[in-house]
């Protein structure tokens, strides 16, 4: 006997939206037809390996979000796959690891993608900074709505628009994807675009790109290191703390480029000096200045130095914003936490003076109190050889 047949699109856009999914006069989770989908998708790996010997998988969707990745989490947690790690990239991150993982004379320069899967061209434009280390790498996107499908004079647009992306730049690969270009409609774009360049023509770059970034992630190795993919969510700075450890000052990592913003947060113990202050630098891997932002804690009551026990966390609101949680957390019996409370945002992309705020938690009967943590001093750090406050000592368990 022959069922009937109930077509279920969209899954991805509507699960990320929390939708119902109406099949057959009946409604469904749309996340867990998600899960279905997966499921049957993953099963047709059965001949060359066992789900649960999975080690990672990775998602390269059109853009990341945070409802995107809430709902892929939500659907993969419904396939009980307790080995394997979550990853989700966009399609810019998926080209920048496929680029990487390629001989270096194919992208010793900058490297062009034309994808024409949809109803128009979209370009990803792949740069890299090779004066930073580790090297940042971009990639800039854009849409070019006049390459159309069905267009009559659509090798010639395409020509123009390539004329106008390529421009003056070194490119040295170009790559063109997508079932726009099934045929043989861009013979005079494809002269063009093959003086003195590497084209290639397929289908399978972002997938690729994907299975790539698995390996990098799961198995980090020189290239990984050496380069770090700067998308349009993700951190552009580096962020350290000014500490002393072991007796030696130095810059305690905190953030790291290259992390998406809402996934960056870290977490850290140290030991005020006498200033009851403490420096973050801020080193940027897209040309800009390196800025050190000195924060004063106000309100805490007097200690000798070295025994103000400060229980910081920093995580990003936005893509430019820094937040910052300090917590005092005394030293032991010798003088008792006071959980005297300071939160303080810093702006990444420009100077900021604003002072922040702070609450305490006091013990005794009716007692609030608001104090503040202020930025009393930012500047470049170039030929900067002295900080204008001693700085914390990293507490070590």
């Amino acid at each position: 006997a022959t069922g009937e047949v109930f077509l279920a699109d969209g899954l991805l856009t509507k699960a990320a939206q929390q939708e119902m999914v109406e099949v057959g006069g009946q409604n469904y989770s749309s996340i867990a037809l998600l899960s279905l989908f997966l499921k049957r998708t993953m099963s047709l790996l059965a001949p060359i390996v066992r789900p649960e010997r999975l080690q990672a998988l990775v998602f390269s969707v059109p853009e990341v979000s945070v409802p995107v990745l809430s709902a892929v989490t939500d659907a993969v947690g419904m396939l009980g796959l307790k080995n394997a790690s979550l990853f989700l990239i966009g399609r810019a991150e998926s080209f920048f690891y496929y680029n990487i993982c390629q001989p270096e004379e194919l992208w010793k320069q900058d490297v062009l993608l034309c994808d024409f899967s949809g109803t128009f061209l979209h370009t990803l434009l792949f740069t890299a900074n090779r004066k930073t280390s580790p090297v940042a790498c971009f990639v800039e996107e854009a849409d070019w709505k006049e390459v159309a499908a069905g267009r009559k004079d659509l090798d010639q647009r395409f020509l123009e628009t390539m004329k106008a992306v390529i421009g003056d730049r070194n490119i040295s690969c170009v790559y063109l994807i997508g079932e726009g270009f099934l045929g043989e409609w861009y013979q005079e774009s494809l002269r063009f675009l093959c003086q003195e360049r590497r084209g290639f023509l397929g289908n399978n770059l972002y997938s690729k790109g994907a299975c790539y970034a698995a390996r990098q992630r799961m198995t980090p190795g020189s290239v990984s290191e050496d380069y770090v993919f700067l998308g349009k969510d993700m951190l552009k700075a580096n962020i350290s703390l000014y500490v002393e450890k072991r007796g030696q000052d130095s810059c305690h990592p905190l953030l790291d480029a290259g992390t998406n913003w809402y996934d960056a947060k870290a977490e850290i113990d140290f030991l005020l000096e006498e200033e009851n202050r403490f420096s973050l630098r801020i080193t940027p891997l897209n040309g800009g200045e390196i800025r050190d932002v000195e924060i004063a804690l106000t309100g805490l009551p007097q200690r000798p130095a070295r025994t103000t026990r400060i229980h910081l966390q920093i995580d990003m609101t936005d893509l430019t914003t820094l937040r910052l949680n300090m917590e005092d957390f005394g030293f032991g019996e010798f003088f008792p936490a006071t959980h005297q409370f300071w939160e303080k945002t810093i702006s990444i992309g420009q100077p900021d003076t604003a002072a922040g705020s702070s609450t305490a938690a006091q013990e005794s009967a009716g007692a609030d109190t608001t104090d503040t943590a202020t930025v009393t001093s930012e500047q470049s750090a170039a030929g900067a050889d002295a900080k204008s406050a001693a700085p914390p000592v990293l507490a070590e368990s």
